[in-house]
C-alpha cells in the first residue's frame, strides 16, 4: 500500500511474509505459544526529503486488517475519528487523523524503534510522525491493496 502526501511525503507498507515465533513453556503449569507477525517492508519519505527504508515484523495478522479497516473508515466517515488513532500490539507503526476536509484526509504516521528514521551522523533511531495530506480515494485503494496483502500472506 503506498500512500502520496500533497507535499511529496509517503509512506509505503508492504507484506514480505508471515514469521512464526514459538516458545516452549518452561514450566508445567504454562502452556506453549505461538505468535505470528507480518514482516513489513516500509519505506519512509518526509516533505523535507529524509528517506529510509525498514524491515520489520511490526504487525500482527489481526492487526493488519485493522489497520485495512481503519483507512476504510477514515475514508468514508471520519467524523469522530479525529483525532482518534490506531496502535498495534507491536509499537513500531501506530496511525492518527488529525484532520477531514471534504474529500481529503490528514493523517500521520507516527514509526519508533525499527521503523524509525536513524540520524547518520549519531545512530540514534529519530521517532516521530510522518504527516500524509492524502484524498479519500487514495484512501480507499490503499485499504483494499493492505486487506489483500494481508489475506495473501498466510
Amino acid at each position: 500500500m503506498r500512500l502520496e502526501s500533497a507535499d511529496g511525503a509517503l509512506v509505503d507498507l508492504r507484506v514480505l511474509r508471515r514469521q512464526v515465533l514459538e516458545a516452549r513453556a518452561v514450566e508445567l503449569d504454562r502452556p506453549d505459544w505461538v505468535q505470528t507477525l507480518l514482516v513489513v517492508r516500509g519505506e519512509v519519505r518526509t516533505a523535507d526529503g529524509r528517506h529510509w527504508v525498514f524491515r520489520e515484523p511490526c504487525l500482527g495478522p489481526w492487526d493488519g486488517m485493522r489497520l485495512a479497516s481503519w483507512l476504510r473508515a477514515v475514508a468514508d466517515r471520519p467524523g469522530g475519528l479525529i483525532g482518534e488513532g490506531l496502535v498495534f500490539t507491536e509499537p513500531a507503526l501506530s496511525w492518527v487523523l488529525d484532520d477531514a476536509r471534504a474529500d481529503r484526509r490528514l493523517l500521520r504516521v507516527h514509526l519508533s524503534g525499527p521503523a524509525a528514521w536513524t540520524d547518520p551522523v549519531t545512530g540514534q533511531a529519530r521517532g516521530g510522525g510522518v504527516p500524509l495530506d492524502v484524498g479519500t480515494a487514495a484512501l480507499t485503494a490503499a485499504a483494499d491493496e493492505w486487506a489483500a496483502a494481508v489475506g495473501d500472506s498466510g
